[in-house]
């Protein structure tokens, strides 16, 4: 990380019916909850930046009251960084992604890390980025780029084809000609999309990977083990109106490692 400062927010809501709240309301002192909570996150807050040994971060810490997703995009902006777990304290317990992450990642205004993997000190100083030629996946590399120069680690732009079905007929009626040509492209399209990122080649070492397979399936795969997969929030495929495309849906909801998410708005090329 670049050493910015991090603002650390609380955002809580009385979970359960109108009429729990009105008596939680009644019973508690609303001033003193928000007092307690703000020396539980600060305690909190200084126990990791000790911990990681970050002391010379600028830290503060703030505690909302409201719909957490909404507190926190709303005080992200469109120019900040936003990070959060991959699940709290819900009430859904098995589920694989919470659902304030998950709305995070998907309507914030600003690129967001969803911190997902059990064991963080495996990573293998690897940043991967998934290449599809559209404006958010440039972005996208960009912002990976960045983020390996500061971690010291490999970037690796993977860009993904798959075999067009037709019909009933499946992969095998098209004939080699036209797959190679399908290869081909796709490696144009990789070799574009590297060169329209305009990366500095001084500050992280780039490796290009081809793949053939699922895009989500093959950047999950790539993805074990390393520091960070990034992606744009959508690409090419799908339905325009869409937030979040379908591959990074997937990627956000079962990455091994931390995954950042880039949306259209906020300088995400300073951000990591």
């Amino acid at each position: 990380m670049r050493g910015l400062p991090v603002r650390a927010v609380n955002v809580w809501h009385p979970n359960g019916t109108a009429q729990q709240t009105e008596r939680l309301a009644a019973l508690t002192s609303v001033t003193g909850l928000r007092e307690r909570l703000g020396r539980d996150v600060a305690a909190g807050v200084r126990a990791v930046v000790e911990g990681a040994g970050a002391t010379d971060v600028a830290v503060t810490t703030d505690v909302r009251h409201g719909h957490p997703a909404q507190g926190l995009i709303r005080e992200a902006g469109v120019d900040s960084l936003l990070v959060v777990g991959s699940r709290g304290r819900g009430s859904l317990a098995g589920s694989v992604l919470g659902s304030v992450s998950q709305t995070c990642a998907q309507y914030a205004q600003t690129p967001v890390v969803v911190v997902r993997g059990d064991r963080p000190d495996s990573a293998t100083k690897r940043v991967v980025a998934g290449v599809d030629g559209s404006p958010h996946s440039v972005r996208a590399l960009r912002f990976a780029h960045d983020a390996a120069a500061h971690r010291g680690a490999e970037l690796q732009a993977v860009h993904t084809w798959t075999v067009p079905y037709m019909g009933f007929a499946g992969p095998m009626a098209w004939p080699q000609d036209a797959l190679d040509e399908i290869e081909a492209q796709s490696a144009t399209t990789l070799r574009d999309s590297v060169r329209r990122a305009a990366l500095d080649a001084t500050r992280a070492q780039l490796k290009a990977y081809l793949v053939q397979g699922p895009p989500a399936a093959s950047l999950l795969e790539l993805a074990e083990g390393a520091d960070l997969l990034v992606v744009g929030s959508r690409g090419y495929g799908g339905w325009k109106g869409l937030l979040m495309g379908s591959v990074s849906t997937h990627c956000v909801t079962h990455a091994p490692c931390p995954i950042a998410v880039i949306h259209d708005d906020g300088d995400a090329d300073a951000l990591v």
